[in-house]
């Protein structure tokens, strides 16, 4: 054979290169181990923590196909995962109004807000887990989407709380009725994972806006927090959804450690005809039992045609970008206590579920696709809530059943006394019954012949 391929039909081709073989084998395994060597050496060098400064995700596709109109925005795009999208350029003219009346009433121009920008773009393009090359390769684009986002952001939040006052008493948007039409839509469309702004976008260009005040730094993170009603105890978020999570969990829980791996659920309606009772508390971190008052501690949930969509993404995100489970659990628990419409409406009586779906069983199965792929943590509140609950509820019914069979025997022991403490009064017990059986057969052969004896009636 001619070019590179051997000749195997040749034996000294054969030969020549069996004895060369372990020469060959030699020099290749020390390749091969120079490269693992290489490998591992610079293992450190190769790793790219970009993942960690993530906070921002698209969703996996097989989470997002069950309930797609649970995720995608509405009426604002938020951030570059769905800016361009046909529904929702209507509101992109009044996003770029409210950059134009948030720059002007802070008389800094709009390039000292865009420089100021341009100095953290790499760890804002670096916050987006699937940044398009549009954005990665144009970085001015890029900054002047987040600035328009953001100040849209800032406007809508900064009007709930009663300020800015430079806006038409009829603007169709940042009017106070412009704000009560679309409040739910666009509180909804900001809660949304894939439509997030990172939180150091809203932090630079409120910090830039009052620069003229000297404010310190450590206090924009104060004045987003009372802008946009957030409790600020646990610091910054990531972005607006990232907030809303702290705000439900805010507080400083005391770690607990469950004892059991597996609780099997009971449902509300059986923990209230155990005696068990339920209250409602201000906040998520407050999930507890009381076991000596057999009470469940929950707090108010409102379930919404909008609030539907903030509880699936925020199951989504914090199974994807944060290291705690707390909402995951909580929605283990609340499937555990909704079995039934029963359970609704008992919750609803107690005020722990506002319902304002059309139905009862619209709740119920909220709860059922919510709970879905749900990972709990074993440590978390919810969890150890559940735990100490259904080992109370355990506990009332060992003690019922067990004084019950009590009660049993106590009554057969009794009548053994009674009745069966020596032959005579088992006899006389053995004459009464059987005296009963023959009252009772008499009578009913009377009733029988006196019907049988009336006119009309039928000759046997």
């Amino acid at each position: 054979m001619s070019g590179s391929f051997e000749n195997f039909d040749d034996p000294n081709s054969f030969s020549h290169r069996s004895g060369t073989s372990n020469a060959a084998a030699k020099k290749k395994q020390g390749e091969d181990e120079s490269c693992i060597v290489d490998v591992t050496d610079s293992s450190d060098e190769v790793e790219d923590p970009i993942w960690k400064r993530q906070s921002i995700y698209k969703l996996y596709s097989f989470i997002k196909d069950r309930n797609e109109n649970k995720f995608e925005p509405l009426l604002v795009s938020i951030g570059p995962y769905h800016h361009g999208k046909k529904q929702l350029k209507a509101m992109e003219v009044h996003k770029r109004r409210a950059l134009r009346h948030f720059i002007k009433r802070s008389g800094l121009p709009f390039q000292v807000y865009k420089n100021a920008m341009m100095v953290e773009v790499k760890e804002l393009q670096e916050s987006y887990d699937q940044l398009d090359e549009e954005y990665l390769n144009n970085p001015d684009q890029f900054i002047e989407l987040m600035m328009v986002d953001g100040c849209f952001i800032l406007e809508f939040m900064d009007l709930l709380s009663g300020a800015p006052k430079d806006y038409d008493s009829n603007d169709p948007v940042f009017s106070y009725y412009g704000c009560i039409i679309h409040y739910n839509c666009i509180m909804r469309d900001m809660l949304l994972l894939e439509n997030q702004l990172p939180y150091l976008v809203l932090e630079k260009l409120v910090f830039v806006s009052q620069l003229s005040d000297r404010v310190a730094q450590n206090s924009v993170h104060a004045i987003l927090s009372q802008m946009m009603m957030f409790g600020p105890d646990k610091g910054p978020g990531r972005h607006m959804l990232d907030m809303y999570m702290k705000g439900l969990f805010q507080g400083s829980p005391v770690p607990e450690k469950a004892e059991a791996d597996r609780i099997v659920p009971v449902s509300a309606s059986q923990l209230h005809q155990a005696g068990i009772k339920f209250n409602k508390v201000s906040s998520f971190s407050n999930i507890s039992f009381d076991p000596t008052q057999a009470t469940l501690n929950l707090p108010h949930l409102d379930i919404n045609e909008y609030s539907i969509s903030t509880f699936m993404n925020l199951k989504a995100f914090e199974l994807r970008g944060t290291t705690t489970r707390d909402f995951n659990s909580y929605i283990q628990l609340m499937n555990s206590l909704v079995k039934s419409v029963d359970d609704v409406k008992l919750l609803g009586s107690q005020r722990i579920i506002m319902n304002n779906l059309e139905s009862d069983e619209s709740v119920m199965k909220l709860v059922k696709d919510l709970a879905r792929d749900t990972v709990v943590d074993r440590n978390g509140k919810s969890y150890v809530a559940q735990e100490k609950m259904t080992k109370h509820y355990d506990d009332i019914m060992k003690h019922w059943k067990n004084g019950v069979k009590r009660r049993a025997i106590e009554w057969i022991s009794n009548l053994q006394a009674t009745y069966f403490s020596n032959p005579w009064s088992i006899i006389s017990v053995v004459a009464a019954a059987c005296l009963l059986v023959l009252t009772v057969l008499q009578t009913i052969y009377a009733v029988e012949t006196f019907y049988q004896g009336r006119p009309g009636s039928k000759a046997s």
